[in-house]
C-alpha cells in the first residue's frame, strides 16, 4: 500500500514566513493534504489571520509562533513549541529582499539577508533534522529562488544568499536521501505575493500564484534536489546557465535594471 502525503510528511508541519506570499499558500496546501501547520512569522495580527482562515477553510489544526529569524535565540523558540509533536516536514519558506543595488543597502540590511535566507535555514535544520532522521521519514523544503542559479546584479546579497541556499539543499538532499528524508530547494521564479505587487508596475510575463508555487513544491519534495516551478523560467535558467556566466550576468543586470526601473515609476 503507498504512503500518503500526510503519513509520510505530518503530522505536523513548520511553516515559516507563513503570514503571507508562499507561505500562507503552503499552510492552507498541506492544510489541504491533511498535515496540521505551526505557523511562525514575525507579524503577530498577520499570523492569527492565515491560521483562522486555514482552520475554517480546512478545518485542520493550525498553531502560531511569533519569532523573528534575524535574531538567531529564535530557534529555542522553535524548539520548544515543537515540543514533542511529531514533526514529519520543515518548510523554510521564509526570506529577506529589500532590493536595488548593493551599494544603496545599509549594513544592517545587507546582515539581515544573510540572517535570514541562510542563517535561519540551517539553524532549522542543524535542530530538527535529527528529528526527522530518528522518525526514519519526513520531509525539509527550503523555498529559494532562480536567482540562486546565478548572480544577479541589483540583487547582489539576495542571490547570493539564495545560491548558499541551493547548494545546501542539495548537499542534504544526497545525505539524507538513505535516511528517509526528503529534501527540496524550490526555485521560484516571480509569483504573485504582496512584494512583488508592491514593486513590478505590472504582472511579469511567467508570473505563478502563490498556491500554484507552493502545491508544485510539495508534489516535488519526493524527487528533489532543485525544482524551478514554471515551464518558462525552468527553460530560461536552464538557457542562462548554459551561457559564457560573464554574457549571462550582463544579461541579468540589463533586466533587472529594467524591473527596478519599472518598479520605481510604479
Amino acid at each position: 500500500m503507498s504512503t500518503t502525503f500526510a503519513e509520510r510528511y505530518g503530522p505536523w508541519a513548520l511553516i515559516t514566513g507563513a503570514s503571507s506570499g508562499i507561505g500562507e499558500a503552503f499552510a492552507h496546501a498541506l492544510a489541504a493534504r491533511g498535515v496540521r501547520g505551526l505557523l511562525l512569522a514575525r507579524r503577530p495580527d498577520a499570523l492569527e489571520r492565515v491560521a483562522r482562515e486555514v482552520r475554517a477553510q480546512s478545518g485542520v489544526e493550525c498553531e502560531c509562533l511569533v519569532a523573528d529569524l534575524s535574531d538567531p535565540s529564535f530557534i529555542e523558540r522553535v524548539q520548544g513549541a515543537c515540543g514533542e509533536r511529531d514533526l514529519g516536514l520543515v518548510v523554510s519558506n521564509a526570506g529577506y529582499n529589500p532590493g536595488g543595488s548593493f551599494h544603496e543597502r545599509s549594513r544592517e540590511e545587507l546582515l539581515q539577508i544573510l540572517d535570514v535566507n541562510d542563517r535561519a535555514p540551517l539553524l532549522l535544520a542543524e535542530s530538527l533534522l535529527p528529528k526527522l532522521v530518528a522518525r526514519g521519514r519526513g520531509g525539509l523544503l527550503f523555498t529559494g529562488s532562480i536567482e540562486g542559479f546565478l548572480g544577479h546584479p541589483h540583487s547582489a546579497t539576495y542571490s547570493a544568499s539564495k545560491a548558499f541556499l541551493q547548494s545546501f539543499g542539495e548537499a542534504l538532499w544526497c545525505e539524507l536521501k538513505p535516511q528517509g528524508v526528503d529534501v527540496l530547494v524550490l526555485a521560484p521564479g516571480p509569483t504573485d505575493t504582496p512584494l512583488l505587487r508592491s514593486r513590478a508596475a505590472g504582472k511579469l510575463p511567467g508570473t505563478l500564484s502563490a498556491r500554484a508555487v507552493a502545491e508544485f513544491g510539495l508534489d516535488r519534495l519526493p524527487h528533489g534536489p532543485v525544482a524551478v516551478p514554471g515551464r518558462l523560467y525552468r527553460w530560461s535558467t536552464r538557457l542562462l546557465t548554459c551561457l559564457p556566466r560573464r554574457l549571462a550576468v550582463r544579461l541579468l543586470g540589463g533586466a533587472m535594471s529594467s524591473a527596478n526601473a519599472r518598479g520605481a515609476g510604479a
